[in-house]
């Protein structure tokens, strides 16, 4: 079951009839946020996990009460690129689990595009990691969910969201496996998720 979900709809006006940016980061809004999904997500765990806007690991190190690590599986760029090339955007693909316990809680597939010299600078030539980008550059993207799906045969479900900033743009696919939202799911023997993946 596919669900099309655009955040864009759900924006509060201001006073002045202007929307707000959906930041990232709660502290940007006014006092009043609204994150509202279509009833079919009934688990309100999901629905966080859904909702989650660049924090998703800090979300699931929370809910299981252990750490959670980030396993870089690839981060290579479409092309190459040096500080004279006006050649603009690169664009960067990223593979990433997150694992907590040496199980996989969630998997990621990023498209990263650099839209400016500034941020292709740092990454190509400074060498600042993708997924440290917004912080580096002090930024509060904006956050999109465009799209979340349901399983029909088990629990897992996925999604696909935009964090925008005038540099830099990720368009990211989650996907969460099956009996992730059991507290007890990283709970099991280390190692067991993993090794049956890899089976």
């Amino acid at each position: 079951m596919v669900v099309q979900y655009s955040s864009s709809a759900h924006k509060a006006a201001t006073k002045g009839g202007k929307r707000e940016p959906n930041h990232f980061g709660d502290v940007m809004s006014q006092r009043e946020t609204s994150c509202m999904l279509p009833a079919v997500f009934k688990d309100p765990v999901q629905r966080i996990m859904l909702m989650a806007n660049g924090n998703l690991q800090r979300v699931l190190s929370a809910y299981y009460n252990l750490p959670v690590s980030v396993e870089v599986l690839l981060n290579e760029p479409e092309g190459s690129w040096r500080p004279d090339d006006s050649k603009l955007p690169i664009r960067y693909y990223r593979d990433i689990n997150l694992i907590c316990n040496r199980t996989i809680v969630c998997s990621a597939q990023s498209t990263v595009d650099l839209l400016t010299t500034k941020a292709a600078d740092l990454v190509v030539s400074k060498g600042v990691g993708i997924g440290q980008l917004f912080r580096y550059m002090n930024v509060l993207p904006t956050f999109s969910l465009l799209e979340a799906q349901l399983s029909d045969s088990d629990t897992s479900f996925s999604r696909v969201y935009e964090l925008r900033s005038a540099d830099v743009v990720c368009t990211i696919t989650e996907s969460f496996p099956d009996g992730m939202l059991s507290p007890d799911y990283c709970k099991c023997p280390p190692g067991l998720q993993l090794d049956s993946a890899s089976a």
